[in-house]
């Protein structure tokens, strides 16, 4: 094989001498790390370093690919611009991702000076790539590289992106290894970057061990609860590198890990074995269909509307005819009474393996009934909200889907009448109007609630004159 493993670097500029001023002593294990995996790097002496970072150019909605001949950089953003860099770039290696991630559908984006310059962007050799370029550069410089910063999609999307790379560098047929750079947990400690959280430490651990044990499957499917709280930015590219040896026998090394900073510094190596194993896709495929068969079966006749609705307009562009869909399904009698009579403002979430997908909804009714008002704004959640991309057929399987029926708002006068878990707030300021829904993750106060809300209004926080309202929710999941 022509792919020849995956190394795994930490980032910090502290650890070079001109940006640390002595403090990269503090990290010494990281920086014996980095040497370590170097030294790799120079055994194996790849013609190609296909870097993959979460830092430089980074597209909610698809990866982003370097497509120059050179590309530089420099340490100014952390006080020194004295220490440069100039890579070239693999353009033969370029040109075969190119091919290979539109033949498998991925979404990407390649950027020349062009584009970026349409995009109001640069292109240059971020920290998360260059802080590994700078210790592999002592042992080793006879390389070119591939610069690539991950997208905000789904991991398994970028897992799948990972085999593609893979693909690419055997159609290419020169030596290559893939670096991976990611940072772990920022919130190890509370004088870290982040404030202080538990679950960045265990984070980290699920990385670590998933590692050192070959379990790439509890990496690849560590839930959004776990890893959006630890406040990282390494899981996406490690998720992409462990993509490209899916199917193959690997060994793994971790070098060094600590966390004097408050942020989790890992570095490791992971080779490619002849052996073959079962692939990872596969596996979490199979698991995805029993997870949908099991949301399924504990799924309320209103949620289940709206799956069905997003399901006709997703796979066949038609709108469900509610009239049709009452007959060929069992819903509870005073259920169907209500949908076919009530009127109220419905809002309509989706998530996807714990991340938000879509969410559109009305605060008051603007159709006939509840059912109508379930079907379009299903619709409208799936396809038109604007932070989004369309929900594709391959996502139906990973929805899971909230209703939320909303009560009459009532005004109130301040702070002490709300909830956040059991009232909705509305904010309004003469045309501007901003609601926030109850019982939100990572939303506890009604302080937070009412910030939230005149933020989307529009509404400067300090403003302190506006209107209130509340009102309850009847939560269907």
């Amino acid at each position: 094989m022509f792919l020849k493993g995956i190394g795994i670097a930490s980032h910090p500029p502290v650890l070079i001498p001109e940006i640390g001023q002595g403090r990269e002593n503090e990290a010494e294990k990281t920086s014996r790390g980095l040497r370590d995996l170097a030294l790799k790097v120079a055994e194996i002496k790849p013609k190609t370093i296909v870097c993959i970072t979460p830092h430089g150019n980074v597209f909610r909605d698809g990866v982003a690919v370097v497509y120059e001949h050179q590309i530089t950089g420099n340490l100014e953003k952390f006080g020194n611009d004295s220490v440069t860099m100039e890579k070239e770039c693999d353009m033969g290696l370029l040109d075969e991702l190119n091919s290979a991630f539109a033949k498998n559908q991925c979404h990407t984006i390649f950027l020349t000076q062009t584009t970026a310059a349409d995009y109001e962007i640069e292109l240059s050799l971020d920290h998360g790539v260059f802080v590994p370029l700078y210790f592999i550069d002592k042992y080793y410089r006879d390389y070119k590289i591939v610069h690539i910063s991950i997208g905000e999609l789904s991991l398994i999307e970028l897992y799948q992106m990972g085999a593609v790379i893979r693909e690419a560098i055997e159609a290419r047929g020169a030596d290559a290894m893939i670096l991976v750079s990611a940072d772990l947990s920022h919130a190890l400690k509370e004088e870290g970057p982040y404030h202080y959280n538990p679950l960045g430490a265990l984070f980290d651990e699920n990385i670590v061990k998933g590692i050192e044990d070959k379990d790439y499957y509890s990496i690849l499917t560590i839930p959004h609860q776990v890893y959006e709280p630890a406040a990282q930015c390494g899981l996406r590219p490690i998720i992409m590198g462990l993509g490209a040896v899916d199917g193959i026998e690997t060994e793994s090394q971790v070098f060094s890990y600590e966390g004097p900073f408050g942020v989790g510094y890992l570095s490791g190596y992971i080779g490619l074995e002849k052996g073959k194993v079962p692939s990872l896709i596969d596996r979490y495929e199979k698991d995805k269909v029993i997870s949908y068969k099991e949301r399924r079966s504990s799924e309320g006749p209103v949620a289940a509307l709206a799956r069905a609705t997003i399901n006709s307009w997703v796979q066949r562009g038609r709108k469900l005819n509610f009239d049709q869909y009452k007959d060929q399904v069992d819903i509870d009698p005073e259920v169907l009474k209500d949908l076919q009579t009530k009127q109220a403002g419905v809002f309509v979430s989706l998530h996807k393996k714990g991340e938000l997908r879509g969410c559109i909804g009305t605060t008051g009714p603007v159709t006939e009934n509840c059912a109508q008002e379930i079907i379009r704004n299903a619709i409208e959640a799936a396809s038109y909200d604007p932070r989004f991309l369309p929900v594709e057929d391959a996502e139906l399987m990973d929805l899971e889907i909230k209703v939320d029926i909303l009560g009459e708002a009532e005004r109130v006068e301040g702070l002490a009448d709300l909830d956040a878990q059991k009232y909705g707030v509305i904010v309004e300021k003469d045309l501007h109007r901003g609601l926030l829904l109850p019982a939100l993750e990572g939303v506890n106060t009604p302080e937070e609630q009412v910030t939230i809300a005149k933020s989307k209004a529009g509404i400067p926080e300090e403003e302190t004159d506006f209107i209130l309202h509340r009102f309850e929710v009847e939560r269907h999941q």
